[in-house]
């Protein structure tokens, strides 16, 4: 396995850096989690580069990147194949899950943050470590960056991969 990756590698540099689909789905990525410091830099005033790694929040970073991927099986296979079948399928359980299951996870947190607060208000300690509460999205905030991931891809893949 080790050996087959070191061979792909070693092919990759010898034939010179082409924009393969894969670096099209890391560059929305990147694009995606930029956004997301940028937006807290216009929200907060104060620059948080933690938030290129977190979750939550927008722009969602799972809705883009399934996206991303959903556009590119589609513009390669069409949309009668089973690979866009498969594809589409995850993306809309990327959706579900940032907005419904996160949710409740967000949820969970809040109260247990809460019941922290109490007892550590109770037992006169220093103040608990809470838990992150923020980490789903809203429909809009999905819906949002479906559309741009899509569109990122879209533009990626004709300027960058079609030649």
């Amino acid at each position: 396995m080790i050996q087959y990756a070191i061979n792909a590698l070693n092919t990759l540099i010898a034939q010179g850096f082409h924009m393969y689909p894969f670096f099209i789905v890391i560059i929305v990525g990147s694009i995606i989690q930029i956004v997301k410091v940028i937006i807290d830099i216009i929200r907060y005033k104060r620059i948080y580069t933690g938030h290129i790694f977190a979750s939550g929040g927008f722009p969602s970073f799972h809705s883009g990147l399934a996206s991303s991927v959903t556009m590119l099986v589609l513009l390669e296979y069409g949309f009668g194949s089973v690979f866009f079948a498969v594809a589409f399928a995850f993306g809309i359980l990327f959706a579900y899950d940032a907005m419904n299951h996160r949710y409740e996870t967000g949820q969970h947190a809040h109260y247990i943050n809460d019941l922290r607060t109490e007892l550590q208000t109770i037992l006169q300690k220093k103040e608990p470590a809470l838990l992150k509460e923020r980490i789903w999205h809203t429909p809009r905030e999905v819906a949002g960056w479906i559309m741009f991931g899509t569109i990122l891809t879209y533009v990626f893949y004709y300027i960058y991969y079609i030649k």
